[in-house]
């Protein structure tokens, strides 16, 4: 269960199978997505917006008839400096930002 903690997904709880340090968070009609996977990409039309992890992941495993599986339980906030639009719709420049962005602002708080 991952979390939002400010920003436009604030009060969001999606259900992602990966908690990367930097995650994509869009929003289309009503509906929010994480973009967990490293093969996602925003879809046209979607709001695109980057958050970062905030502490150690823990887990969870879930079993019910609409869920099943271990999931991430984590906790993001808003990234004020987002990347460029581009940026945001592109994996390979996105990937690219976040490994900048690691290497100018280390982790400390694990």
């Amino acid at each position: 269960m991952t979390r939002f903690k400010d920003g436009p997904a604030k009060g969001q709880t999606l259900m992602l199978k990966r908690a990367a340090r930097f995650l994509r968070v869009t929003y289309l009609k009503g509906k929010w997505d994480g973009l967990d996977q490293l093969e996602d990409t925003p879809l046209p039309g979607e709001s695109v917006y980057v958050y970062e992890i905030v502490g150690r992941p823990g887990h969870a495993f879930i079993d019910d008839e609409n869920c099943r599986g271990l999931y991430p339980i984590a906790e993001y906030f808003f990234v004020k400096e987002q990347p460029a639009l581009e940026t945001l719709f592109d994996n390979e420049e996105f990937d690219g930002w976040c490994r900048k962005r690691a290497k100018l602002k280390p982790r400390k708080d694990i």
